[in-house]
């Protein structure tokens, strides 16, 4: 995926957040990134192997959150209250 789509897809993110954490999943080698030589110059992300075989696992966490959701925002605003 290119840049720009990445973070049309993530939604609330600086575009400064996003680079630094591409750049550290580049570093870890869970993503590679490729640059092509046109103008404007163009940049492209892709999960390794790495990154593939971490997917089931970030499923697993995605779908904790969605079952947890409620009582997670619960958890919050009572904390809040006790602040």
């Amino acid at each position: 995926m290119r840049f720009g789509e990445i973070n049309k897809v993530l939604g609330d993110i600086s575009q400064k957040m996003l680079t630094s954490t591409l750049r550290l999943l580049e570093a870890d080698g869970i993503v590679s990134r490729k640059m092509y030589a046109e103008i404007p110059p163009r940049v492209e992300y892709e999960l390794t192997e790495l990154g593939r075989d971490l997917l089931p696992n970030i499923r697993n966490l995605i779908a904790w959150g969605h079952k947890n959701i409620e009582v997670i925002q619960r958890n919050r605003e009572s904390f809040k209250k006790n602040i």
